[in-house]
């Protein structure tokens, strides 16, 4: 809890106990927040080899999104945020939640990879963050989607390289092809 005294582009400074504290947040965030105003924010310390980076969050869930997108093989704190500014924390989850690779990929600096590391990665870990109306669910996982990913860690693929490589040969082919083709194909494949 402190009163906020600065606002600038890609951060705020939060001074409390005579101390200001440099906060790197979102658009989102930042946008939330006045100068003079006393606020409570969530924050994470960010550890590097040269640094130690506090980052601050207007809401725990956007904090908890910023949590789990640096899990991702390829996102840094710095790339996370960059998410977080480019949609709100209830978009972008939802973007995930829903498997909407184009929403993702027009977000600045994350390429078709990145995209699809994001949605094999998070998807089964965001609904909660999602308020869904009705006609806005996600689509159900298809169920031979888990038994590829399953068949495919039995032959000795990592969780993440099964899940890559089952949701390739499930857009490529399509959920309604036979687990036996889907194999085949997925195990041509070179990931």
């Amino acid at each position: 809890m402190g009163e906020c005294t600065s606002i600038q582009e890609g951060y705020l400074v939060l001074q409390t106990g005579g101390i200001g504290w440099h906060l790197c947040a979102s658009k989102n965030t930042l946008a939330q927040v006045k100068e003079g105003q006393s606020i409570s924010v969530n924050v994470h310390l960010a550890v590097s080899d040269n640094a130690l980076t506090l980052f601050g969050f207007f809401t725990e869930e956007e904090r908890e999104l910023f949590r789990r997108l640096i899990r991702v093989s390829g996102i840094g704190p710095t790339s996370a945020v960059g998410l977080l500014s480019s949609m709100p924390p209830e978009d972008l989850a939802r973007a995930i939640v829903h498997e909407d690779l184009k929403a993702l990929t027009q977000v600045k600096g994350v390429g078709k990879k990145t995209a699809e590391r994001l949605l094999v990665e998070l998807r089964d870990h965001l609904s909660h963050l999602t308020t869904r109306a009705p006609g806005n669910q996600p689509r159900p996982a298809a169920s031979e989607d888990s038994k590829l990913v399953d068949v495919l860690k039995g032959l000795g693929f990592s969780p993440r390289s099964a899940g890559v490589t089952a949701l390739k040969t499930l857009e490529e082919l399509g959920a309604d092809t036979p687990l036996e083709t889907l194999l085949r194909h997925a195990l041509q494949q070179k990931i």
